[in-house]
């Protein structure tokens, strides 16, 4: 009976003790962030405007403040943020990187995340346009460049804050001709309406065979035919994914080498292709034409009107395109047509034609230096100068344009036109007269229109 009476108490007890502890509500602790704030004293324009081509010391004790763009974490940015600021109604977004010896750093900066960069004894360059921030590196050859904070370094120089703000105040909608500029590069973008050129369908983000330096570019391209790089590292989580052959948004870091744009996902996410693709019922791209021969293509016409240059097609790091180039002409005048085959324009309504132009060693702007490009229904394959050509109002190269930057035509409206029409491309220079002579190049025709 004892014992018996001893556990029933000890029951009683420890019920009684159980259940005032869970009467009592146990409080969760809060989690909050300690992170200190900031005076900044400088602005990144300022130091953007400060820095050059030549790797300098910042020597000021100096702080500014920007927002976290990329990402790590999806492996496609490696060893390097991406920084930029607040846009305004008047100041638009300035973006800059830093380089860091550290992986994963995703975890500590996370995507709109407000950092504080302390300036002083860190290093800025310019590098293909873009602001740099971080240590010093010299190559074999004495030559200084910024280079990754390192591991105990970093965290002293970038100082995250407790402030966080939502993607959507951060990115900007952009059109490729609008993206394509310096003034974009570390930011934030979104191009709408954009899908991969035909040579990406049905291939990796990465792949192999089209290995540069690590990663694979393939182009974005919109409806106007303005067409931009798009960069994937090997490295990136969704290398192996299957590029998306729909039509729609794409969103990124703009990033440059040499003379190239290149839009970086921070992940397979950054691509929302839903749409239906838009696919052009005439196209040519050149990519079979012979390096350095005259242009020879089906259905299409080379015809030199004065001197003895035809076009030529030409091929460089995979890409082909036709070109005219007067380097070796002797002759006063150069004038060349290249001519589409003919194109039904009963089959589609609505038509549009898109193509993309570059220039290089064009002197100046004159009409006696100068590609033309014209349309005509009555065009026998043979007699250039017996045919009616209009002429089209397209965007083209200048001679501002920088070298080899291929430019979109804009969407050139063919809709008046019935019956089977050709377009053309006339160069017109000189061989003589140096000021007068240079180079076009012609890439990707394609008329689009709806059934």
């Amino acid at each position: 009976m004892k014992s018996t009476f001893h556990s029933f108490l000890f029951m009683f007890v420890s019920i009684a003790i159980f259940s005032g502890c869970a009467n009592d509500a146990v409080e969760i602790p809060k989690l909050q962030c300690t992170q200190p704030d900031f005076t900044t004293n400088k602005t990144v324009a300022e130091v953007h405007a400060n820095a050059g081509a030549i790797v300098s010391q910042y020597t000021f004790d100096d702080i500014i403040e920007a927002y976290v763009v990329s990402s790590d974490e999806n492996g496609n940015f490696f060893k390097t943020i991406s920084f930029q600021t607040l846009a305004t109604e008047t100041i638009p977004a300035i973006g800059f990187s830093v380089p860091v010896d550290v992986s994963n750093t995703y975890v500590d900066f996370r995507v709109g995340n407000k950092v504080y960069v302390k300036l002083k004894n860190q290093h800025t360059d310019i590098n293909y346009g873009s602001l740099r921030i971080g240590g010093i590196y010299v190559n074999s050859y004495s030559e200084g460049a910024v280079g990754r904070l390192s591991q105990n370094d970093y965290k002293n120089v970038l100082n995250a804050s407790c402030t966080t703000l939502a993607e959507s105040l951060l990115v900007r909608s952009l059109s490729i001709p609008e993206l394509v500029s310096d003034s974009n590069l570390n930011t934030l973008v979104e191009l709408s309406d954009v899908q991969f050129t035909e040579p990406a369908l049905g291939r990796h983000y990465f792949e192999e065979t089209n290995n540069v330096g690590g990663a694979t570019n393939w182009s974005l391209i919109d409806k106007f035919g303005n067409q931009v790089l798009f960069r994937t590292s090997s490295y990136a989580d969704f290398a192996q994914s299957m590029v998306p052959g729909g039509s729609g948004k794409v969103r990124g870091i703009l990033t440059k080498f040499g003379t190239d744009y290149q839009l970086l996902a921070r992940s397979e996410k950054d691509v929302t292709m839903k749409e239906a693709r838009k696919t052009p019922f005439f196209s040519q791209d050149f990519q079979t034409v012979v390096d350095k021969t005259n242009l020879s293509l089906p259905g299409w016409s080379n015809i030199v009107q004065s001197g003895t240059i035809f076009w030529k097609g030409t091929v460089y790091s995979g890409n082909g395109y036709a070109e005219f180039n007067t380097t070796g002409a002797k002759v006063i005048s150069n004038i060349a047509w290249l001519i589409s085959p003919k194109i039904d324009m009963d089959t589609h309504t609505n038509e549009i034609l898109t193509f993309r132009t570059a220039q290089h060693h064009l002197d100046v702007d004159s009409p006696l230096n100068s590609l033309d490009v014209f349309v005509s229904n009555n065009f026998d394959g043979l007699n250039v100068t017996k045919a009616t050509w209009i002429p089209l109002k397209v965007i083209l190269p200048k001679q501002a344009t920088p070298w080899y930057q291929f430019v979109g035509s804009g969407g050139v409206d063919l809709s008046s036109y019935t019956g089977k029409i050709n377009i053309a491309f006339r160069y017109t220079g000189s061989g003589r007269n140096l000021a007068l002579d240079g180079a076009f190049q012609v890439d990707d025709v394609q008329v689009y229109g709806d059934k």
